[in-house]
Order: C-alpha cells, then structure tokens, then sequence
C-alpha cells in the first residue's frame, strides 16, 4: 500500500519539505525545473521501471499536446486521448492472468492518464499552449501520484504559480491532517474490516448483510479518506492547494449529489469530460439518463477489468439513470421536512453501500451477503 510503506512516506515527506525550501529560495523558473527531477528521482529510488515509463508517457503526453496545440482538429485531439489511454488498457492486462509488457506499470497510471487527457481538453477548448515543465510537475506531483485527488490543469497552474505560503499554522494543519490520514488507514480500516470478518462467520440473514454492507462502506470511505487526507496534507506543504476528495456524502440527499461528493476530484473529471461534452445541447430525459447509466459503467470498468467492477458501473449508473429519468436529482434542504431528507440520505448511502462489497468482498462472500439481504 503506497502511503503505508514506510520508505514511500519518508519519501513523499522529504519530497513536500524540499519542494517548501525550494519554492522559498529558488526563483520560480529554477523550481520549476528542478520539482520534476525531484519526482522522476524518488520514482527511480522506488522502482527504475516505474520511473523508465512514466519518462516515456511524459514524452507521448507532451509531445500529443503539443501537436493538438498546432493543429487544433478533432481527429488528432481524439486520436492523442486513445494514445493516452492505450497504456492505461495494457496495465490492465494482468486482471486476465497475463504478464506485463516489459516496462508497462499500473502504479499511478489511471490518474496520470486522466490528467494527461484533461490538458488536451485544456489545449483543445482554450486553444492555449502548454508549459512543459508545468506540465511534468503536473503529471508527476507525488503527493496525488497513486491515488488522487485529481487536479485539474488549469487549477494546477493557478496553485503553481501562486503558491500556499507556508506558516506555523498551515504546518500544524497539515501535520494533524497527516496523522488522521494514518489513523483511518491503519485503524479505522482494520477496524471496520475485523468487524465485518467477524460477521461473515455469522448465518447470513438481512440484518447480518446489513451490517455487513455497512462495514464495507465504512472500510472503503477511510481508506479512501485517509489518502485523500495525507495526499492533501502532502500537497499544501509543497505549496500547491489540492482539492478536497470527500465533501460529507452521508449529506447527499441524491446520487447526483452523492457522486460530486464521493471521490469528488474523479467525479467531477467524469462530468466535465464525458457527461457534459457529450450533452451539450439541452437533453431530454432519456438521452440524460442513458449518458449517466453509460458513464457509471466506464467508471465501473476504470476502477478494474472485471465483471464484478462492470456489475457495480450498471448497478451504480442504473440508481443514477432512474434518479434523471424521476427528476429526483436536486433535493432542496430547506424546503424538505427534516425526516424526509434524513430518510433520502440513509437510503442513497445505503444503495451506495451495497455497490462497495465489490472492493471488499470475494464472488462466493458477495453473493452470499446479497442472499442474505432476501432472509428474514
């Protein structure tokens, strides 16, 4: 587990503290050259192939962005993002029991290849050019390297080139943020996880599939959660404001808004690459609803090649198709009875909930959780 190794932590942290006395003593063009040598020297620490790869996906990305820049067509900017994704499809290959071509990893690749096709959106549509050493800071940034959250480029540049300015009290901040971070990674974690094991020894009746569901929600958020935490902490030391990854989703009242704030970085990517570029006239009902079932399903498959990941897209992307197609997206708090929305948001988490023994769970523990939801 990236953030857990102790080598990788003693990294990431030496890495924020040198970037901070960078930024401060350096003038800005020299920390700009010298933060992605940085990086590419603590991947080449961490494993050599890991760095090789990410030397060459960084070449194809700037050199595709630089191509989309002079020749802003439709075909190259669709072509250059198939390229990007190509790499990301062969990491992938060992879910079928193949081995890995030689120098392709899966380490950090299914967020580098989002961010690399968000900066040929961002040259596509501002038909702007790209800085390359932002852009190899922006690819490279360790602290966000494995597991998001997901800057976009244009709030990247903006965080790149007016920095958090560092004090006691942001130092604090982060520090504490670090070490709640490693105690929903290390205990809280285990803790939902002992529980639910616990339980899975248990005769399976819907009680006992509740909880167990519940357990496996509470399991994936802290880990998810505690990353997200350290990633952030991580980040605000190096001087770059990265984005909140969970905004309270037990408040979501809807899918809709469950999704903008569960992994709120990544859904937030889905919706502006795919959603809103593929609906951009006003759409009915039915075509909305169909675009939500066909992204929940790409998000299925991003997260793993399998028929379990690809169930829980179409389990996740039907709740959204059905909330479009009821106009049940916006719930407004204000004008809702108390009980009502608390009802809401009990029910859209547990839906959610059900959807997280796919991560937690093996087919033969899964199917049997889900039985025993049908048992009185």
């Amino acid at each position: 587990m990236w953030y857990l190794q102790q080598e990788t932590l003693l990294i990431l942290a030496a890495f924020s503290v040198l970037s901070a006395l960078l930024r401060r003593f350096c003038p800005k063009k020299v920390f700009s050259m010298v933060l992605p040598l940085l990086s590419l020297a603590a991947l080449f620490v961490i494993s050599k192939r890991l760095c090789v790869f990410y030397m060459l996906y960084l070449c194809q990305g700037a050199i595709c962005a630089k191509i989309i820049r002079k020749w802003p067509k439709a075909p190259l900017f669709i072509l250059s993002s198939i390229l990007a994704v190509i790499p990301f499809v062969v990491s992938r290959i060992d879910s079928f029991g193949f081995e890995l071509p030689f120098l392709f990893v899966s380490i950090g690749l299914a967020y580098a290849m989002l961010k690399i096709i968000d900066v040929y959106y961002y040259v596509y549509y501002t038909k702007l050019d790209v800085d390359l050493l932002v852009f190899a800071n922006f690819i490279l940034f360790l602290p966000v390297f494995t597991a998001g959250p997901i800057f976009r480029y244009r709030d990247f540049i903006a965080t790149h080139e007016n920095p958090l300015k560092m004090d006691g009290a942001l130092l604090t901040v982060c520090f504490k943020r670090i070490i709640w971070g490693l105690f929903e990674k290390i205990i809280l974690v285990r803790c939902a996880m002992l529980v639910m094991e616990r339980l899975l020894l248990v005769t399976p009746h819907w009680y006992i599939s509740a909880g167990i569901i519940a357990c496996s929600y509470l399991a994936l958020f802290f880990d998810l959660s505690g990353y997200s935490n350290i990633a952030i902490a991580f980040g605000k030391i190096a001087g770059y404001d990265v984005p909140e990854n969970f905004k309270k989703p037990w408040e979501a009242a809807s899918f809709t808004k469950f999704w903008r704030s569960w992994h709120a970085t990544f859904s937030d990517w889905i919706r502006e690459h795919i959603f809103i570029v593929v609906g951009r006239r006003k759409l009915s009902r039915p075509v909305s609803a169909l675009i939500a079932l066909l992204t929940m399903v790409i998000m299925g498959l991003w997260h793993g090649f399998s028929l379990p990941f690809l169930i829980a897209g179409i389990y996740n992307g039907v709740l959204l198709a059905v909330e479009n197609l009821l106009s049940l997206t916006t719930v407004n708090r204000n004008k809702t009875r108390k009980p009502v929305y608390v009802l809401r948001c009990f029910c859209v988490n547990f839906l959610f909930a059900i959807n997280t023994i796919v991560f937690t769970l093996g087919g033969e523990q899964l199917l049997a959780v889900l039985g025993g939801m049908l048992r009185l």
